[in-house]
């Protein structure tokens, strides 16, 4: 009976003489692999912070002026909300060159350089308005060409214009549907001062010949192929469209977030229900 009172005890009371007798296991973990792990871990925290604060700009949807941009217009382009205000405080002097443009400090290099080819501004006259050219201005038949029978042939006929610019203004005249002013001519590609004189004496936009886009039947691809247009307005639009059922009025787009009134009265005058 003793016996098997002595073996019940030793049963209880092996696993803490066990534990006394064997000391647990401790793993060494050497010095240079301990370092090896902390530059891991520091680099993928860097690696992190990094991407997370990339900022992603855009590239814009046609030629523009930046004097003319609106504080959503910059915003769109990848500018925080208080980048742009500072932005549109610069451009009321106004910009006149791209040259300009690059001394905002406020416009990351990275947007400028996106950017920089896309823009275009007014020409500024070399003389006050109130005041006439000193010199004699020379008696001749000037050729008027009308908006509703523009060619590239007609184009190449005006002195100065060659067959690239009259190739680069019937391309934007196609993307667009047709010009209905003048100072839509500083949006067509390499514009420049000399040949947008030149064409504003030549060409007459008093009967435009404007081709309309319909919003109640075009698709989203055909209305983002417009200038004035981005893909997510163009998908705006056809979103609306389904869910009112077909718009009833113009005036209806101004409902959607994306299009401001801005770009509602670029647009207008080439759309249709």
């Amino acid at each position: 009976m003793a016996l098997w009172a002595l073996m019940m005890l030793f049963i209880v009371y092996l696993p803490r003489i066990a534990k006394t007798l064997v000391p647990p296991t401790t793993i060494a973990i050497r010095q240079e692999k301990m370092k090896e792990i902390k530059e891991f871990e520091r680099h993928v925290t860097l690696h992190s912070n990094t991407k997370k604060h990339r900022k992603t700009y855009r590239v814009p949807p046609a030629r523009f002026n930046p004097n003319r941009y609106s504080l959503e217009e910059w915003m769109y382009l990848g500018l925080s909300r208080k980048q742009a205000s500072a932005v549109l405080k610069f451009c009321r002097f106004p910009l006149k060159s791209k040259d300009d443009l690059r001394k905002i400090f406020i416009i990351p290099k990275e947007l400028y350089e996106l950017i920089k080819d896309s823009t275009y501004y007014e020409v500024v006259p070399k003389y006050p308005p109130h005041e006439k050219p000193k010199f004699p201005e020379k008696q001749v038949a000037i050729v008027r060409i009308s908006m509703d029978e523009i060619d590239s042939t007609k184009l190449v006929s005006l002195p100065g214009i060659g067959p690239f610019y009259a190739k680069m203004v019937m391309k934007h005249e196609q993307a667009l549907g047709g010009f209905h002013s003048k100072e839509q001519l500083l949006e067509v590609y390499k514009m420049n001062e000399e040949i947008y004189t030149i064409l504003c004496k030549h060409l007459d936009f008093s009967q435009p010949k404007i081709r309309k886009i319909s919003i109640n039947r075009a698709s989203k691809e055909e209305l983002a192929k417009h200038p004035y247009l981005d893909w997510a307005q163009a998908n705006s639009i056809v979103k609306m469209r389904k869910q009112l059922g077909g718009y009833r009025s113009l005036e209806e787009l101004l409902d959607s977030h994306l299009i401001n009134p801005e770009t509602f009265d670029k647009i207008l005058p080439y759309v249709s229900l």
